[in-house]
């Protein structure tokens, strides 16, 4: 298990895309903490307003975080070097697993140090527009721990359909899309009940979708409930993923 999580930890990070990537996230990031929600905000500010942005960074964060664990995987099948993948290793199920574990301590790492860099910065255009913030209620735990979740949720449901569907461009784009555009579009049928979509479900963790009283109103759900609808998704998913995997074909 070792030698497998070090292959795929060694896969991860000497691809250019992980820190093109990961460098473009930060970056997009940075300019809206700083500039947009910094110096340039003039919107309304109270002692949640930290809390709240901090946590409206994470689908940005997600978005390329999806994108690299897709690529873990599906560069595998893209390459065929899946075949030597698994001869390397006595158990597919160690690969798989190495490959889950070489994606949330990519997620771990990314998640709070994009925090830590969106808090800093959001502070930082604020004195240097000579408005600073008011005093804070900052809840560092919940943020990181909110964000986690979301963010891990996101990339493992990528690495999911990387594995399912074997083919990289068919699962990056099936994360680009399904997430905002398909659920959107389900919620006109399903009304309060598409609160109970996987992604919608998720969104919820983080409070980035609620009910609005119009024509997308989805319901609301606690961002713990919300965080079980999505975590049993996420379960099940992984189960069949496993068994096919264990099961099908390299190629």
């Amino acid at each position: 298990m070792k030698a497998a999580l070090k292959a795929e930890l060694r896969k991860l990070l000497t691809v250019r895309s992980t820190y093109i990537l990961t460098g473009i996230a930060v970056l997009i990031m940075a300019f809206v903490s700083f500039w947009i929600m910094g110096y340039k905000y003039s919107g309304h500010i109270d002692s949640n307003f930290l809390n709240y942005n901090a946590l409206q960074a994470m689908p940005v964060i997600s978005l390329f975080a999806v994108i690299v664990a897709i690529l873990l995987m599906g560069h595998e099948y893209r390459h065929n070097t899946i075949f030597y993948t698994l001869t390397a290793s006595n158990s597919r199920s160690k690969v798989l697993a190495s490959k889950i574990l070489a994606v949330l301590g990519y997620v771990l790492v990314l998640t709070i140090a994009a925090t830590a860099i969106n808090l800093l910065l959001m502070n930082y255009g604020h004195n240097l527009a000579g408005h600073p913030l008011p005093h804070q209620d900052l809840n560092l735990a919940d943020v990181i721990t909110k964000g986690l979740f979301y963010v891990v949720g996101f990339a493992l449901a990528g690495l999911l359909f990387a594995t399912l569907i074997r083919n990289l461009i068919f699962a990056i784009v099936f994360m680009l899309i399904v997430p905002n555009t398909v659920e959107s579009l389900l919620t006109l049928l399903l009304k309060h009940k598409a609160v109970y979509l996987p992604f919608s479900a998720l969104s919820q963790v983080i409070g980035t979708q609620g009910s609005n009283n119009g024509p997308l109103d989805m319901g609301h759900l606690s961002p713990g409930r919300g965080a079980a609808v999505f975590g049993a998704y996420l379960v099940v998913g992984w189960l069949i993923t496993w068994i096919l995997f264990l099961r099908r074909d390299a190629n």
